[in-house]
């Protein structure tokens, strides 16, 4: 283990999940500082990985372009890694994680694809943070955790600067705290009302002190455009950017509400405070952020919480978040005072 020069990692997507990575990527650095550590993940998800210091090299492919996979495939084959921690688990992974060539091979107990590796991690079953389920696969390496890192996403200073010039021509007022809204999700049942975002953007919008931004990734226009209708209410809307616009935009806001999706962990990722809203998920492993650093939570634990569920004609955990909750979480995430320990 001390000799270990070139590491690999592997996640392949998705946001969220590569964004929950980076605690690890830290300890990984503290482990071996010399190390040359490369980052493999799927496009465009890799690019959240971009000024990370503890990143030296990303890989990427599409997804479905398989010559792109090639070449990577190519660059696994020629270079020598000594350890590989395969992230994700799936037949492909696997296979990648394999191709690597590493002596030690890290990853899960995963029925036949847990023959790619050398060391394989078994689940407890304890309840634990997906921070946490990606930190256990440091076990093998028998080094003691330092504290627990938040995890980060880096904007640049040109991207800062491009995400003010972006929000200012936008009409951003700068005198007012930005409110970031985000209606969308992967999922249907994991989206809270759309006439209760558009109450929500009504009652922040009429607070003169705020300004409400909408965001909206891939096939969520309609959505959005839907509810800023139903709230009839002013605001700036961010579409069409890439992660990385994307991420030096949320770090302009001061609160970002969001579903349970990618763009709730890109938030407190870039530094800005998030209100998450849960329904059908698990908040204790996807809601990995502390209150007493401004974040809050928004969820009701009922008989058929924790469904899993991607489609829901009831909704009846989304339906018990009233509007007056979300904006008490809104400006309790505006006010809280975080003081250093």
């Amino acid at each position: 283990m001390q000799t270990i020069q070139r590491i690999l990692i592997s996640r392949l997507r998705f946001m969220g999940d590569i964004i929950l990575t980076t605690p690890l990527l830290h300890q990984v650095r503290h482990f071996y500082p010399q190390a040359q550590i490369t980052y493999l993940a799927e496009k465009p998800y890799h690019t959240l990985l971009e000024n990370n210091p503890n990143v030296d090299q990303i890989l990427s492919f599409h997804r479905a372009d398989n010559r792109d996979l090639a070449k990577v495939m190519f660059i696994l084959l020629k270079e020598t890694f000594d350890l590989a921690i395969d992230l994700f688990g799936n037949p492909r992974s696997g296979w990648l994680t394999f191709l690597s060539g590493a002596s030690i091979r890290i990853g899960g107990d995963f029925r036949l694809r847990k023959r790619f590796y050398t060391y394989r991690i078994a689940d407890d079953g304890k309840a634990k943070t997906a921070i946490d389920f990606h930190l256990q696969y440091l076990r093998p390496l028998g080094q003691p955790l330092l504290p627990i890192e938040p995890p980060v996403v880096i904007v640049s200073e040109d991207e800062r600067r491009w995400a003010v010039d972006y929000l200012q021509q936008n009409g951003w007022d700068r005198r007012k705290k930005l409110i970031g809204i985000h209606p969308g999700a992967t999922w249907p049942a994991k989206m809270w009302l759309a006439e209760r975002f558009a109450e929500l953007a009504k009652r922040l919008a009429a607070d003169p002190q705020l300004q409400i931004l909408y965001t909206a990734g891939p096939g969520e226009s309609t959505r959005l455009q839907g509810i800023r209708d139903l709230a009839g209410v002013a605001g700036l809307t961010a579409e069409g950017l890439t992660l990385r616009q994307l991420a030096a935009v949320l770090q302009q806001a001061q609160v970002y509400i969001a579903n349970d999706c990618g763009p709730l962990h890109l938030a407190p990722a870039v530094g800005t405070r998030v209100v998450g809203i849960f329904g059908p998920g698990e908040p204790e492993i996807w809601f990995p952020y502390a209150r007493e650093k401004g974040h809050r939570l928004v969820y009701h634990h009922l008989d058929c919480s924790r469904c899993h569920r991607d489609r829901c004609e009831d909704l009846a955990c989304m339906r018990a978040i009233t509007v007056d909750q979300v904006c008490e979480a809104v400006y309790s995430a505006l006010n809280h005072e975080v003081r250093d320990a």
